[in-house]
């Protein structure tokens, strides 16, 4: 009787799973497209995301490829042309697909932990708050980046600087904690998984955090205004079902390090307002 029992249950699963896949295939294109902003070239995408792609195609039945856009702009385009069904983006990407692109349909995001922007600065100087930035030189990352750029300006904003007259920014991408260690710059607005690692080269007693912004909201995947309704809450099921298969997905090639001890949770636009109100104040909508 036992056995039975257990037998039918596992019926039962594997009946649900495939109608659920049987489902994805009605109301979803036979192919999804599939791209990360933050990703140029079909190789680095697919050694990033291969099994991730092969999951999502288990789950749903349905077909993934790779579309490479490398940018924000690209992916924009892209979705507008409906050249591209499903991009990963950050929240700044996000903000300004959905300012520009009608209609476009969140899934999911993933919510990284130690997400927020710090402001560092060298121990010995006279830099302790962020009214102490003014008249300084401050490096930041490149244009854009939510963490690296967007939050950062946005906190000094609201420390009541002008950041065109108050203070010089300097966006030096890659090359900005070296300026800070070089003594280039005053101090560096970046996100604060810098942080931890430049300390140790530098020495934990010679830097500091002199300032924190609020943790951001998830990067979220979207898919664009060609896509049913009906897909898209079938692609959200799919991925909720088991959302920590789908991350352990992502983590298993070893590129996506920033998505260690995520989580995936459901869109909440309201979370993003954040980065409207930052665009909006500094004029980054361009």
């Amino acid at each position: 009787m036992k056995t039975s029992l257990l037998s039918l249950v596992a019926a039962i699963a594997l009946a649900a799973a495939g109608q659920t896949q049987a489902q994805a295939a009605d109301s979803c294109p036979t192919t999804l497209r599939f791209a990360d902003t933050g990703i140029e070239g079909t190789e680095e995408l697919q050694r990033a995301f291969q099994e991730f792609v092969d999951e999502v195609e288990s789950r749903l039945g349905v077909e993934v490829e790779f579309f490479p856009v490398g940018n924000r702009t690209t992916a924009i385009n892209a979705l507008r042309f409906e050249q591209v069904d499903i991009v990963l983006a950050g929240p700044s990407e996000y903000v300004l697909m959905a300012e520009r692109v009608e209609d476009i349909k969140p899934i999911t995001a993933i919510v990284r932990p130690e997400y927020y922007s710090v402001f560092i600065a060298p121990t010995d100087s006279d830099i302790e708050t962020l009214e102490d930035l003014r008249g300084k030189h401050v490096a930041m990352k490149d244009h854009g980046s939510t963490t690296g750029h967007i939050m950062p300006s946005y906190m000094l904003h609201q420390a009541g600087l002008d950041i065109d007259r108050d203070l010089q920014i300097t966006l030096l991408d890659g090359a900005r904690m070296q300026a800070l260690a070089s003594g280039e710059v005053d101090a560096v607005g970046t996100g604060v998984r810098d942080f931890a690692p430049f300390a140790e080269q530098h020495g934990e007693e010679n830097y500091r955090i002199i300032a924190r912004g609020q943790d951001m909201p998830g990067d979220p995947m979207v898919a664009g205004p060609h896509i049913a309704a009906d897909c898209v809450a079938e692609i959200q099921e799919a991925f909720m079902a088991d959302p920590d298969g789908l991350l352990q997905a992502i983590l298993a090639p070893g590129e996506r390090d920033k998505y260690i001890g995520a989580e995936m949770v459901r869109v909440v636009d309201a979370e993003y307002d954040v980065v409207r109100d930052s665009y909006a104040l500094l004029g980054l909508n361009d």
